[in-house]
């Protein structure tokens, strides 16, 4: 070991991470099938190589590993500012403090070593302070000590914007060393951009109905309950009981019936008619959908279970349903300004609290029973998988539901509740996934999956529904008594920030039109001025100003942003570019002149039409509904 490098890694490591100090310095070596010898390079670099099973292998090569990382960088081509760079494998640390020297100072530099013991070794011999005093953002994950930040550390360093410049260098041998621990590190990353990926998608499919089904169903936040009514109101003995409407609903949703009044049971909306024909009236149902049909909701008794809902879902469900609506945070612009108004005026907190979602109604269901205080969560008809070669149990979509034919590919084996497999899908297997992380993160949560067919969900109990009910059903509590005394979000002389709100929006969205017809005339000018070769000078800096000035507008602006939300499809095309730098500052001026030109463009469009919406909607609503007092001047 040399002492004296030794002492200064353990003294930048005592400054920046004093716990991994404390782990270094106090775990013993453990058992391992190599040894790590350092020796001198060539080129006079130290160098580390490990034998294994009779073999020596060179970490980042032998003779020059200044070599290698110049080999990488010509494959990688430019690096672009913003960009992400995984690393996998510490090594000697040469190839990682020429990646911090050459990359632009912008990037995000995440490290992955797979072996505590190798990483303790690479400490005793060669230099490592750098990677702990360094000015650019680095992020390091060691196996033994904090893999278990990977996701945080992901979800930090990557994003939409950025993901199609992603880096990758892999030290030398270490796909050799570690098969295991590299293969299943970069799956993690993939999972991750796929993840960011289906959000975006999601999110692009909504685009053309968000802004329709919020200025559609916001004046139902007028007559509505904040979710923050139900926070907490489940004793801790008291289970919730999620419905979900997977092929196995039909096995044991009659046990159900044991269990009300003994247990919260919240339905999703799919499960709402089987659970309503069989005669069974949920608590509560969650919606989370922006496209789920009315066909689903069609049912004389709909009205009589309230709805946990937010004001982006689907018009049709909303209206069809007449009784009493909890509403989550929606993300609209609109929504957090009215809200915020109401909270200032009452000096208390009226926002509407977030409904964490694993991208399903049911999990969303999950994390509602959660927040609402269960510390026993019991899943029904939670198959996510295709059950019988059926998505849904019958009864939801249709009487008797279609058989899937899975032998058509594009579907994934698992493990099933009964030992052997079962097919899914990929978008159910991401639900599963979800479940097995969440349930493994809340330890003080008991979930049983009582749904009896399906994947098996890795973490939770098994058991049938009757034994379930049987088992945590024990006493009787009132759920409905606390659903029935909640206290709606706007009472009294408060109602009339909502309708001030909905007859203001045609003229604050004409402003948004006009800022952004302004915006575009500044980018055309941009783009003049770049054609010409100005890119210096008084008349550069002042349509610079001018662009940023309207930039701020529409980023601080709350009905820009809600316009901003109806445009993620031109977002999902244009954001990635934003990272990639031309060749000079012309091109990059250039780029910036036709992007504008085309954001500015799409916000004057979106806002007519939106203006459209909302006058045959929240407008005509306001109109139609004035308050108390103004009707009895109508009458004077």
């Amino acid at each position: 070991m040399n002492k004296l490098i030794y002492e200064k890694n353990m003294d930048a490591l005592q400054k920046k991470y004093p716990m991994w100090a404390a782990i270094l310095e106090n775990t013993r070596r453990k058992k391992r099938g190599f040894d790590v010898e350092a020796e001198q390079s060539l080129m006079g670099e130290t160098i580390l190589k490990v034998r294994s099973e009779g073999k020596t292998l060179y970490l980042n090569g032998r003779y020059a590993p200044s070599a290698v990382v110049d080999r990488w960088f010509e494959q990688q081509g430019k690096i672009e500012e913003y960009s992400p760079i995984v690393i996998m494998g510490v090594s000697n640390g040469e190839h990682i403090r020429q990646i911090m020297e050459r990359v632009p100072k912008t990037c995000n530099i995440l490290i992955y070593e797979p072996s505590f013991e190798l990483f303790r070794r690479a400490m005793q011999e060669v230099d490592l302070s750098f990677i702990f005093q360094w000015d650019i953002p680095v992020g390091i994950i060691v196996e033994g000590i904090n893999e278990g930040e990977f996701d945080a550390y992901f979800q930090f360093f990557v994003s939409y914007d950025n993901l199609t410049q992603i880096h990758l260098y892999l030290s030398g041998n270490y796909r050799e060393l570690f098969p295991e621990q590299v293969e299943s590190f970069i799956e993690r990353i993939k999972t991750h951009i796929f993840n960011i990926q289906v959000a975006w998608a999601t999110a692009l499919r909504y685009a053309n109905v968000r802004a329709v089904n919020v200025f559609t169903n916001i004046h139902y936040l007028y007559e509505g309950y904040s979710m923050r009514e139900l926070l907490g109101i489940l004793p801790e003995d008291i289970p919730a009981i999620i419905v979900a409407a997977g092929p196995s609903l039909n096995k044991n949703i009659m046990e159900l019936k044991k269990a009300v009044g003994k247990a919260c049971i919240i339905a999703t909306d799919t499960a709402m008619k089987p659970l309503l024909n069989a005669g069974i009236v949920p608590n509560l149902f969650v919606i989370v959908d922006g496209l789920k049909p009315e066909l689903l909701f069609r049912h004389k008794d709909i009205s009589r279970v309230p709805m946990v809902t937010m004001t982006a879902v689907s018009v049709g469900p909303m209206d069809f349903h007449k009784g009493k609506k909890f509403f989550y945070n929606s993300g609209s612009s609109i929504e957090d300004a009215m809200l915020n108004e109401l909270s200032k005026k009452e000096n208390e907190d009226y926002l509407l609290p977030n409904l964490m979602s694993g991208g399903s109604v049911a999990t969303s269901a999950y994390c509602l029973a959660i927040n609402m205080g269960a510390k026993t969560v019991i899943l029904v008809g939670q198959d996510l998988a295709m059950t019988g070669n059926k998505t849904h149990a019958d009864g939801t979509f249709k009487d008797k539901m279609d058989e899937i034919d899975v032998e058509k590919g594009g579907y994934i084996e698992v493990e099933s509740v009964d030992g052997g497999t079962v097919w899914t899908s990929p978008d159910f297997k991401l639900y599963l996934d979800w479940y097995e992380k969440w349930i493994k993160t809340w330890s003080h949560i008991t979930t049983v999956d009582a749904t009896e067919g399906g994947a098996k969900i890795h973490g939770s109990k098994e058991m049938t529904l009757k034994g379930a009910i049987r088992k945590y059903c024990k006493r009787e509590y009132n759920v409905k008594w606390h659903i029935d005394h909640s206290k709606k979000l706007f009472v009294g002389d408060n109602r009339k920030i909502a309708l001030e709100y909905f007859e203001g929006v045609p003229d604050k969205l004409a402003e948004v039109g006009k800022k952004a017809k302004e915006g575009r005339r500044y980018y055309e000018q941009l783009e003049k001025l770049a054609s010409r070769g100005k890119t210096a000078g008084k008349e550069l800096d002042k349509t610079l100003k001018r662009i940023k000035k309207i930039n701020r507008y529409m980023e601080t602006d709350y009905m820009a942003a809600t316009v901003m939300d109806s445009l993620v499809g031109l977002n999902y095309s244009l954001r990635p570019a934003v990272y990639q730098t031309g060749e000079d500052l012309q091109s990059d001026l250039l780029d910036m002149a036709k992007q504008g030109k085309v954001i500015t463009y799409g916000v004057g469009i979106a806002a007519a039409e939106i203006k459209e919406i909302a006058e045959k909607t929240i407008v005509k609503y306001a109109k139609e509904h004035p308050l108390e007092e103004q009707m009895e001047k109508k009458k004077e």
